[in-house]
C-alpha cells in the first residue's frame, strides 16, 4: 500500500557555507574554510522526509544548469519525486552563509528569482497532486500571492498544511493572509513579530491569544539552543534544545520540521513530535551541512 503523500513546496538552492577560523568581524574579509551542498528549506525538508521513507513530492524549481542538474540527480536519488518541479533558463538559486568557528550563523545571503518562478498561474497546474496530498509544507521563499494560493487551496480542501517563514523579511509575506486552519507555523521569535507587525509578546497568554485569533492549530515558537515551544488553544509543549557538540548549524530548523511532520504523519502525540524534531536536529547538528544523509526510521528512533 502507498504511503500518504506529502507534498513539500518551496526553494532548492545551493548552499555555500564559509566557516571562519576566527570569530567573523563585520566590515572586512574574513579567513574561511568553504564547502558547498544543497539547501533550500523545503528541499532539505522534503530530502529527510525521504530518507525516512515517506511519500514525498518536492515543487520547486531547478536551473538548467550544472548545479541544478547535480541537485535533480541528488533529489532523484534520495527518492524525492521531481515529476511536478520547474526546470527552465534562469540560474539555479544560492545561499551563502558565514558562520562562526562553533558552528553558529553570523550572517548569509540568498540569490534566487524563485519567488517569480512558482506563481499562481504554475501552482494551478499541479491542482490534480495537489488534491491527493495528506500534508502540504510550503516556505515562505515563495511570493506572498503563491503562499495565499496554496493556504487557501488548503483550507478549501482540508489538507493539513505547515508554513515556515524562512526569515525575518520573508515571514513578512505572510502579514495580513488568512492562517484559519493551518496545522503549523514555526517562526523564530524575531519572524514572529514580523508576521503580525507588532512587538513580540513574551507571555505564554499573549501567545495563546495569537493561536486563538488567527485560528491556528498549532504555533511552534523556534529560538535555536534557547529551545522550543509548542502553543495550542488549550496547552502548551516546551522543549528544551539538544545537547550536541556542533559541527553545523545549517539546516538543523529543516531537519526539526522534517522530524515534526514525520512523526505527526505516524499518529504520535505533539510531546512525541517534538522529541522526533530534537532528534533529527541533533543528528543534522553534528555534521557539515544541511543533511544527514545516513538517516534512516532506526537511526531515528535510535536517538529519540
Amino acid at each position: 500500500m502507498q504511503k500518504p503523500l506529502i507534498i513539500c513546496i518551496g526553494a532548492a538552492l545551493i548552499d555555500e557555507t564559509f566557516k571562519c577560523y576566527s570569530d567573523p568581524l563585520p566590515g572586512t574579509s574574513n579567513p574561511a574554510k568553504s564547502s558547498q551542498s544543497m539547501g533550500g528549506v523545503s528541499r532539505n525538508i522534503s530530502h529527510h522526509l525521504a530518507l525516512l521513507e515517506n511519500n514525498v513530492e518536492l515543487i520547486t524549481h531547478f536551473g538548467d544548469d550544472a548545479d541544478g542538474n547535480w541537485m535533480k540527480e541528488e533529489c532523484e536519488k534520495a527518492g524525492i519525486g521531481i515529476n511536478h518541479s520547474l526546470t527552465n533558463k534562469s540560474s539555479t538559486g544560492k545561499y551563502a552563509a558565514i558562520i562562526s568557528p562553533s558552528g553558529e550563523l553570523f550572517t548569509a545571503a540568498v540569490s534566487t528569482d524563485f519567488e517569480n518562478l512558482i506563481t499562481i498561474e504554475f501552482l494551478e497546474t499541479k491542482t490534480h497532486i495537489l488534491k491527493n496530498a495528506k500534508l502540504i509544507q510550503c516556505d515562505c521563499n515563495l511570493s506572498t500571492e503563491s503562499l495565499s494560493w496554496i493556504i487557501r487551496f488548503s483550507q478549501k480542501n482540508n489538507i493539513p498544511c505547515v508554513v515556515e517563514p524562512v526569515s525575518i523579511e520573508k515571514a513578512s509575506r505572510l502579514k495580513g493572509l488568512s492562517l484559519d486552519k493551518v496545522l503549523l507555523l514555526t517562526p523564530n521569535t524575531d519572524e514572529l513579530s514580523s508576521i503580525f507587525c507588532e512587538e513580540h509578546k513574551e507571555s505564554e497568554d499573549a501567545l495563546t491569544q495569537i493561536v486563538i485569533n488567527i485560528g491556528l492549530q498549532y504555533l511552534w515558537l523556534r529560538n535555536g539552543k534557547e529551545g522550543s515551544t509548542i502553543y495550542t488553544k488549550n496547552e502548551i509543549y516546551k522543549k528544551e534544545a539538544p545537547t550536541v557538540n556542533v559541527v553545523d548549524t545549517t539546516g538543523a530548523g529543516d531537519a526539526a520540521l522534517a522530524g515534526w511532520i514525520h512523526a505527526f504523519l505516524l499518529g504520535e502525540d505533539i510531546s512525541q513530535c517534538l522529541n522526533y524534531a530534537n532528534a533529527l536536529a541533533k543528528l543534522v547538528l553534528g555534521v557539515k551541512g544541511a543533511i544527514r544523509h545516513d538517516l534512516n526510521p532506526e537511526i531515528l528512533k535510535v536517538n529519540l
